[in-house]
Formats: C-alpha cells, structure tokens, sequence
C-alpha cells in the first residue's frame, strides 16, 4: 500500500534581503534554503543533517509556516500553507508543532508547569478548566512527570525535565507533524537517550510524522526511516536512512559520516580531510555548491548544475560521479 503524504516543499526556496550599502547598488541576498524538494509520510521520522548554518531550521521553520518562501511552495496535506486565509492557517498550524533546541529559553519562567503544558489548549479554546487540567496532567505522566509537578515554576527543573515539559506541550494539541530542531543537544549528555527514547515512546503511542533535526548522525541513523543531507541551502543526498548510511554516495556526505567517532581497539580510520574554502551563501556557485571542498571535483562542477540522481531505489545523490 502507497503510503501517505502528509507535508511536501516543491522548488522551495527562503532568501534573505541585505542592507544596501550604498543608494544605487544591486540589493544581495542570503540564499538560506535554495530549490529543496521533499516530500514527508504520514507516521514517518524524517532526519535533516548538514553542518551549522546550512539552512535545517530555516527550512523547517517555512514548513511550520513562520518563514514565506522566496519561491516554491510547502503543501501540508495537499493544500498550500501560504494561501490559506487567517482562520483556515490558524487552524492548520494547531496540527503542526515544534520543539525547541533550548527548553529553558523557549518556557515562560513566570509560567507554572500547568500553564506552560495547557497553553497550546487556552489558545485554541473551547475546552472547560476541568478539562484543560485533566488533559495537562494525562500529558505530564506520558512524559514523565506526576501530577504534583503541575504546581511548581518551569525554573525549578533541570534541562531534561524543562524538556519534558516542553515535549507535553507540543504533543498537548495531538499534531500530526512535529518539528524537533535539535531537540537534545543542550542537554547533558547522560539524558540525551532518555529524551530520544521519550520521542520514539510518544510518537508510537500518539501516532504523527517527526522532522527530526540533528548534528548527532547516530541519533540520525537509529531514528530516522528516510534523510536529507544539507549543504549550503542545497539537499546532496536524500533517501531511505539505512540505504544512506550503508553507502553514502556524495562526498559530502561521506566525510560526514567518516567523522563520526567510534570505539575501535586498535588504529583508528583516518578521516578525510575537506580542503578548500566554503562558498557564500550570498554568491553561491551556479553549479555544485560543494566544489570548492571536494576533493573529486573537477574544473565545471562548480559551474554546472547538478540535480540529484537516482543511485538505487528511495536513494538520490546531486554528484555525476558517483
């Protein structure tokens, strides 16, 4: 059985005006997220990778709606995000959710833990008091807090719990996508599998589709059922997760994954080394925006456009030499 979309960017792009700098000069702009297709299953977690500044949460924040696209659309179950009216995007956004990198900044201090989780409800409305606290705690126990938690100030908690806080009150509303941006990489790391673990339980238990972002590839590789590496605003690689990982196909991605560190007894691998300078986000080159960091490029590639490919079946690459 065909699965079921359930979010899609078609030629997405996001670029950001500078400031001119002088009256007559040709305004530049910031090419964020340039030309990214995807398309996200229903029930599905789908992993985005690349290196800082690469565009991941530019990407997910204009399929959350927060960003207009410079060109392309997002489709969210078939309908365009940018051209619903006020009420129906109101109403579209209430299925859709997102969970900080940063749990202690994106809480209210002077919010109790009952305030914070049942704020997504107040918003929308249409619930009594009794309702909305019985909701706020059946959340807290699936998260793993208890009931006496309600009363206390989001402050009081550590990183993981804030987090855990955080997860109850994306998941309050039961939406069908959720944005984690990195959701644990300001925590320590002895409650990183915790909060990874919490995400699987809930997303069986609640069902959804996850746009897991994310620097940790192992986390990546254990999570994800499908990914897109991201380099510079553009996708070089993208397809079944363990296909990727098994054989990577595009060099970027391959120096990716040879940097993971692993426990081996004995020498370990040498890493290849990416030479080069990496290109402006603001001049990009026309063609591979790799090229000048990659060690089989040639004299064109950075002048020639280079779409991706199909290497085997749910596995694409933008690289001719693979």
């Amino acid at each position: 059985m065909d699965k079921e979309i359930l979010l899609q960017t078609k030629h997405l792009s996001v670029h950001f005006p500078l400031k001119k700098e002088t009256l007559f000069q040709k305004r530049k702009c910031v090419q964020a997220v340039s030309d990214v297709s995807l398309t996200i299953y229903k029930g599905e977690t789908f992993g985005l990778v690349g290196e800082s500044g690469c565009g991941k949460s530019t990407l997910a924040d204009t399929t959350l709606g927060f960003l207009r696209p410079t060109s392309g659309e997002v489709l969210f179950c078939g309908e365009r995000l940018d051209k619903r009216n006020k009420t129906a995007f109101k109403v579209q956004r209430s299925r859709m959710q997102k969970i900080f990198q940063d749990p202690a900044s994106s809480l209210n201090p002077r919010f109790t833990v009952q305030d914070a989780v049942s704020e997504p409800l107040r918003i929308r409305g249409g619930i009594s008091r009794a309702q909305l606290s019985e909701k706020t705690v059946e959340m807290l126990r699936l998260v793993g807090l208890s009931e006496a938690d309600a009363t206390r100030y989001v402050t009081e908690f550590s990183g993981g719990q804030q987090q855990r806080i955080a997860i109850a009150r994306a998941l309050i509303l039961k939406p069908e996508y959720l944005v984690c941006d990195e959701p644990v990489s300001a925590l320590d790391v002895s409650v990183h599998a915790q909060i990874l673990n919490l995400l699987m339980d809930l997303q069986s238990q609640l069902g959804g589709a996850y746009l897991f972002i994310s620097h940790n590839l192992a986390a990546v590789r254990k999570l994800c059922d499908r990914v897109a590496i991201l380099y510079m605003g553009k996708v070089v690689e993208y397809g079944n997760a363990e296909k990727i990982f098994a054989a990577p196909a595009h060099p970027y991605t391959r120096a990716l994954i040879a940097a993971v560190p692993e426990m081996r007894a004995g020498n370990a691998p040498q890493v290849p080394v990416l030479h080069g300078d990496i290109a402006s986000p603001i001049d990009p080159p026309p063609g591979c925006r790799f090229a000048p960091r990659c060690p089989m490029a040639n004299g064109t590639c950075a002048q020639t456009p280079c779409d991706l490919q199909p290497i085997e079946p749910d596995h694409f690459a933008a690289c001719p030499y693979v």
